[in-house]
């Protein structure tokens, strides 16, 4: 990885070493885990977006048959 790739990442990493350091309490991390709690925290927001468009479908859906609900009451 280099500079400019460090910089993308830098709110990923700072998240990363918060997890690592918690109460001031230090741990023992490798980069490994580092990498692992990461690629974790990329998964979970994978998952909510999911969620998030399958609830933003599920309401375009019911709009529109409200909206032919309402269009067959008008005729």
């Amino acid at each position: 990885m280099d500079e400019e790739g460090v910089c993308r990442a830098a709110f990923d990493l700072a998240s990363a070493f918060d997890e690592a350091i918690s109460l001031g309490n230090k741990e023992n991390f490798t980069v490994a885990q580092v990498k692992q709690y990461c690629e974790m925290e990329s998964h979970e927001e994978k998952l909510y977006k999911l969620v998030m468009q399958s609830k933003i479908n599920e309401t375009k859906d019911h709009m529109r048959r409200r909206v032919n609900e309402i269009e067959k009451k008008q005729d």
